[in-house]
Order: C-alpha cells, then sequence, then structure tokens
C-alpha cells in the first residue's frame, strides 16, 4: 500500500508524534509457509539485534510473520514505525546525525539518488556474492527489469532490494459494465458498446454515465445512496502520482537533457486539466482522498472506477474487506490516442526496497534480513491480503495458487494478468537526488489546481519555476550528469525516446 502527504515534515513533528512500536503480529495471521524458493540459513549470528525501520502499517507485517526464522539465525527483529508521510525526513535525520539507529532502512525508491548518493546506505554487491548462493543470492535476474534497474542501483552499484512493486492500474466494475440495462443506456446515449475506458477521454465519459443519485436506478436496483463513476487519489501527498498517469503517455520525461523542466507543455497542461475534470464524477469529498479512502470508496460499492495499486484487488477479493468480491475487473491504466495508436503508461509510485544503513554495526546480518523479504519469502508476503505488497519477481505471476484470497486459480490468473500488463506500461517516478523535493512541488500545484486555486496552466508553470530552483541549489551540473544516466535508463526500457 500506498499513501504518501507531504515528503517534508520537520522534526518537531517526530518529536510530537513519536516512534510506534510495531504491534505483534499474531502467528495466526501468518500466511503459510509456500517454499518456492529454495534458500538457507546462514552461519548463526551471535544473537544480533537488528533496527529496521519503515513507514507504520501492514507493510511492516513479514517481519513478525518471519520472526521465528529470525531467531533461527540468531536475529533478534527490532521494528521502528514511523507515520507514512515522514520516512524521507525521519531516515534522512537519522543519517545526517550519524547515530547508527537503524541497520536495515525501508524506503521509497525515488530517494535511492539522495540516499545512496550521499553515502548513507551500504553497497551490497559483496554480500550478494558471498557463498553459499541460496544463503546470500538475492536472485536479481527472478526480479523485473524496471525494478532492479531503476529503483535498487545507483551508480553502478547495488544498494537496495525490492520488496513491493507498486504500480497503478484500472480497476471497475465487471458486473455494472455487464449489465445489459447498462449497456443498452449507453449505447443509447453515446452510440458505442459499454467498455472499460481505453483513454483519459473515455475516462471522463464513462464517469459521467455512471454518477447517479440517490433515488436513480443502477443496474435495474434503485440506489439509496448517490453512486459516482471515479474516484482518485486526490488528496495533497501523493495526487500528482494521478496526474503523472495522464501526462507520461505523451512520452515527454520530466526534464530535458539539460535539465529544463518540461513539465508545463501543452500536453502536460492537458493531462492536468483532465484529473480536474474527472472530479465532477467523483464523490464531493475526494480531495480528502488518500490510499485508504480511495480503497474503501471502491471496495464499499461507491464507485464504478479506480485507478489504484496493485495491492486492492487482493483486498477485493476477501469478502471480509470487500462488499464487491468476485465483481473487479482490472486493465490498463486509460492513456491517450496518438498517432492513430492509445498510448498507456502507469507510474510506478511509492514501491519499497530495504537497504543496509552504511554506518550499522551489523552489516551482514543486516544484509539477510533484507534477502529475506526480498526474495526466500516474497511470494507469501506478496500473495497475502495482509499486507499491500504487490508482485514484483517472475515468481510472483507464476504461481497463481498462492493467491488464496482468490475463489479460483483462474480469477488469480486473470489478476495476475492485469499487473503483468501495468507493468509493461510502468513509469518511474523521479529518481535522482532531489527526488523528495521535485516531488513535492508537484504534488502541491496539482493539488491547487484540484482545489480550483490555480489553473492548470498556472499550477505547471509554478512547478516549472521551482524546479529550475531545486536544480540550481543541488548543483545543476551534477543533475544533469545524473539525469542524463537516468534518462540513458528510461530509453533502454523504452519509456521514452
Amino acid at each position: 500500500m500506498k499513501r504518501i502527504c507531504s515528503y517534508y515534515l520537520t522534526l518537531v513533528f517526530f518529536v510530537a508524534v513519536g516512534l510506534i512500536l510495531s504491534a505483534p503480529v499474531s502467528a495466526a495471521e501468518a500466511p503459510p509457509p509456500l517454499d518456492v524458493v529454495k534458500w538457507g540459513y546462514p552461519s548463526k549470528f551471535s544473537n544480533v539485534t537488528i533496527n529496521l525501520v519503515g513507514d507504520a502499517g501492514h507493510n511492516l507485517k513479514p517481519y513478525e510473520f518471519w520472526k521465528s526464522e529470525f531467531q533461527k539465525a540468531g536475529i533478534k527483529i527490532q521494528i521502528i514505525e514511523v507515520p507514512f508521510e515522514g520516512v524521507y525526513e525521519k531516515e534522512k535525520t537519522e543519517f545526517i546525525a550519524g547515530t547508527g539507529a537503524f541497520d536495515v532502512v525501508t524506503f521509497y525508491p525515488a530517494y535511492i539518488g539522495d540516499f545512496a548518493g550521499n553515502g548513507y546506505l551500504e553497497p551490497l554487491d559483496k554480500y550478494m556474492n558471498k557463498s553459499p548462493e541460496e544463503v546470500w543470492d538475492p536472485n536479481p535476474s527472478d526480479v523485473l527489469a524496471p525494478f532492479w534497474e531503476l529503483y535498487c542501483k545507483f551508480g553502478g552499484k547495488v544498494y537496495a532490494l525490492p520488496i513491493d512493486g507498486d504500480v497503478h492500474m484500472l480497476m471497475y466494475r465487471k458486473d455494472l459494465f455487464n449489465h445489459p440495462q447498462e449497456k443498452a443506456a449507453f449505447k443509447a446515449k453515446y452510440g458505442k458498446d459499454l467498455n472499460p475506458p481505453e483513454t483519459w477521454d473515455d475516462w471522463l465519459q464513462i464517469g459521467e454515465f455512471f454518477t447517479r443519485k440517490k433515488g436513480e436506478k443502477l443496474a435495474g436496483e434503485v440506489l439509496a445512496r448517490n453512486f459516482y463513476g471515479t474516484a482518485e487519489f486526490a488528496k495533497r501527498g501523493f495526487s500528482f502520482a494521478w496526474f503523472v498517469d495522464r501526462w507520461a503517455a505523451f512520452g515527454e520525461p520530466y526534464f530535458d537533457e539539460n535539465m529544463k523542466p518540461l513539465v508545463n507543455t501543452p500536453n502536460a497542461v492537458k493531462a492536468l486539466q483532465n484529473f480536474v475534470d474527472s472530479l465532477d464524477n467523483a464523490p464531493p469529498d475526494v480531495r480528502a482522498y488518500g490510499y485508504d479512502e480511495l480503497r474503501d470508496a471502491f471496495l464499499k460499492g461507491t464507485v464504478a472506477m479506480v485507478v489504484q495499486w496493485t495491492d486492492v484487488p487482493k483486498k477485493g477479493a476477501d469478502p471480509n474487506q470487500s462488499e464487491i468480491a468476485g465483481k473487479i475487473g482490472v486493465g490498463r491504466v486509460p492513456g491517450w490516442k496518438i498517432g492513430g495508436e492509445v498510448i498507456h503508461r502507469s507510474l510506478m509510485p511509492v514501491g519499497r526496497v530495504v537497504a543496509v544503513a552504511a554506518d550499522s554495526r551489523n552489516k551482514e546480518a543486516a544484509y539477510w534480513v533484507s534477502k529475506h523479504v526480498s526474495y526466500n519469502r516474497s511470494l507469501e508476503n506478496v500473495s497475502t491480503a495482509l499486507t499491500g505488497l504487490d508482485p514484483y519477481r517472475k515468481i510472483h505471476f507464476t504461481n497463481p495458487q498462492a493467491y488464496a484470497m482468490f475463489a479460483s486459480e483462474a480469477e488469480a490468473q486473470e489478476y495476475l494478468k492485469g499487473v503483468e500488463a501495468a507493468m509493461a506500461d510502468g513509469y518511474p517516478e523521479i529518481f535522482i537526488p532531489g527526488a523528495a523535493q521535485y516531488a513535492d512541488s508537484l504534488d502541491l500545484h496539482v493539488n491547487k489546481a484540484l482545489a480550483g486555486q490555480e489553473t492548470p496552466q498556472q499550477a505547471l508553470d509554478a512547478v516549472a519555476r521551482e524546479w529550475e530552483s531545486i536544480t540550481k541549489k543541488l548543483n545543476r551540473k551534477k543533475q544533469i550528469e545524473l539525469w542524463r544516466k537516468a534518462l540513458d535508463a528510461y530509453r533502454a526500457l523504452g519509456l521514452v525516446k
């Protein structure tokens, strides 16, 4: 899962909120071991304590799931949770202070340039190459290329291991799209068949069609409450990701070769205007929607379509968490028709990687903990509805039987095919130094546009100015050098021309 507000919070905030120690996960909650991966224990460590930090909530559960296995390796895990919004600030504060407070750090891959580039992380190559392989090798060839190449490496070295393969995908109420009365009504109104949206123009049109008031009919039933066509993450903090879903399909990177911002091009403005217009078909409180609210609006049957992270259909298949179990269809994030072809792009926002802090006093044990979660038990971690972790390895797609929350293996395969399609459209966040600052600036002004405080053009012009200032502050020459390497990686993966 994935929810984020402001990248920057003050240290006073952390003093006020404090650190939250994780609540133990009962043994009954742990998913059954699948043992698809053949792995081994290291020589037993001498009861070392590994301090691990990450965003509070269900994505830290794997460290409790496999607590007995860590203990068997002679490792005790001390989990430190911080608010989702504060991961960057808390970790960077400790890094700069050199406190050695953390051994294993969980963070969002966009920060790899900042953290690795400033020497805060331990290079992992030497640990990965130790023998025997079943103990130390995290099998990078099994990781989907964008996650490994863009989010785990920096400057030619490996600094992190993936634990969460975030990407956006389309989710829709297939029972509504397949209902004869709704299909006939849509055909009569628009002169075409009712299908999941291919383009962002379709998103607006279908969203308008399904938006109904209490007392009107939907799929033959009288509505007891208002119903809405679409909903999105429109809350300050990560709304920019839903803008990038729209903009990236035009093939324009964040900057040109010389770090000139491209964020205020006519195509970018068109993309943001579409996002603004989509709020007409959304619940009236949608600007307060983060991950949880957006998930709940869909799973509680309030909206027809959402773009969300790929963990939501797993929760949606669980009748204990969902009122629409068995009714969820998945597909590609809508795109734009360009040159006679619809181009789709889907942001790969947040995600999670684990790394070893450079000032850790127990680096080898910290590495094995990271490897155990990233590879040894990764299928168990991503195939349960108890976490929000998403597939990122080939083995996660070739074992549909692991996703037991679905009513059948065929349903699980349908879900995994949808995730694969979303991955194929995946588009990365900015991941050079300054990523947090660039993203926060974009999010601020996207949110102002959603609130009607700025026009899309005004909002994106302001972002372009602020991005120039950030680049200047961080050393333009160095930023250009790193950005060109990032562009090379984007091009090698076919993301931009």
